[in-house]
């Protein structure tokens, strides 16, 4: 929701378009959390729920298809752009977040991991 309504607010000027900048970053942090929150939420559903069963790939489904909606919806803000590179910083803040989680946090702390009551 937060997402939703930031991206909601025009723009002062538009925005230089870079392959690399401190924006993509952000997106990719922004994205990184939102999987993270989301994976959280999957693997403590029902244990019988096919999110449950597959919270790496669910989560990365349902923030990659939110990225891509968010930036259709900065289509039609006035003064934003809506950009491809944006997106795929949002892709590969969310991949790189999942594989953080599954390869370091889950080994590590007992929040990362599926509860299996």
């Amino acid at each position: 929701m937060i997402i939703f309504i930031q991206s909601s607010f025009p723009a002062v000027e538009l925005p230089k378009v870079e392959l690399f900048s401190f924006d993509k970053l952000v997106h990719a942090g922004v994205f990184g959390l939102l999987a993270a929150l989301g994976y959280l939420s999957f693997i403590n559903l029902n244990p019988e729920s096919t999110f449950t069963r597959s919270p790496y790939v669910w989560s990365a489904v349902v923030c990659i298809l939110y990225g891509a909606s968010d930036e259709i919806h900065q289509y039609f803000v006035p003064n934003r752009s809506s950009e491809v590179l944006d997106w795929v910083a949002d892709v590969i803040g969310i991949l790189i977040m999942l594989l953080v989680i599954r390869y370091f946090l889950s080994k590590r702390y007992k929040m990362f991991r599926k509860s299996l009551a």
